[in-house]
């Protein structure tokens, strides 16, 4: 995969993942991602942001994946899967790199970026997340378990979710192409991807296939351990202005005062 149709078809999945975001409701939640990496190592594609009631499950170890993570996993397109979270009623966001390659606004290491969100407590109790590690062909970061991280309790309170560590241990091989390189999004590697039948797996071995891979940036991959920190995800509540919720009453107050003159 070369790589400016890679970043045509990512461009044009965040354009679709982004307008399709949640509508506004009662809590403003801020999404926090670093590429925790050295400046030798991998880079990471937007990070798909899915607030929902629970039931949201984008995948599951051991099972194939679906043709919406196939694409997230393969391109870095998160528009599949944010357009399936919506479907099932998730507000979805996506975090673009401050900078990244021209077109592709990925994490480069050592970058950090955000994102707000309005979320509604009582249907975006947890939060899931996905990001595809390149210049791999098909390795990606996320949570299987949808029930993982919960950001608010039955009352709508924010439970003060705590940072989010992913490890390189942590990552998942999506099982839809053979890991050599071949076609990978930003590596050098040049060549075709070849398609496999697999089913989803831990990522520890096939992900340290990237060491000595070359990327488009003019860098050399080294992973050094399993136990090596990919990425930090942080969500927080951010709170309303002091006066905020006195200017709402008043103006809500005011529209009533003036319905009653039309009257």
């Amino acid at each position: 995969m070369n790589f400016k149709p890679f970043a045509r078809r990512l461009a044009a999945g965040l354009l679709v993942s982004t307008a399709l975001a949640g509508a506004a409701s009662a809590a403003v939640v801020q999404v926090t991602i670093t590429n925790n990496q050295a400046s030798d190592a991998v880079y990471l594609t937007p990070l798909l942001s899915v607030f929902h009631d629970g039931s949201f499950d984008s995948f599951d170890l051991g099972r194939a994946a679906s043709a919406s993570v196939e694409a997230l996993a393969e391109e870095g397109n998160p528009a599949l899967v944010a357009a399936d979270a919506q479907a099932a009623g998730a507000t979805t966001g996506v975090v673009f790199g401050p900078a990244g390659f021209a077109g592709a606004p990925v994490l480069d290491p050592g970058e950090t970026a955000s994102i707000r969100l309005d979320v509604d407590p009582s249907d975006g109790r947890y939060f899931s997340f996905l990001s595809m590690v390149i210049p791999s062909n098909d390795i990606f970061i996320g949570n299987d378990n949808p029930l993982a991280y919960r950001v608010f309790d039955a009352d709508g309170k924010f439970t003060g979710l705590g940072p989010i560590s992913v490890y390189a241990n942590d990552a998942w091989d999506a099982g839809t192409e053979v890991n050599n390189g071949q076609g990978a999004p930003f590596n050098t590697a040049g060549g075709t991807s070849t398609e496999v039948d697999g089913v989803i797996t831990q990522a520890s071995d096939s992900l340290f296939f990237l060491n000595g891979q070359d990327t488009v940036a003019g860098t050399t991959i080294s992973l050094p351990t399993g136990a090596n920190l990919l990425a930090t995800i942080e969500v927080s509540q951010v709170p309303l202005p002091a006066g905020a919720p006195l200017l709402l009453a008043g103006l809500g107050a005011f529209g009533w005062m003036r319905r009653r003159q039309r009257s």
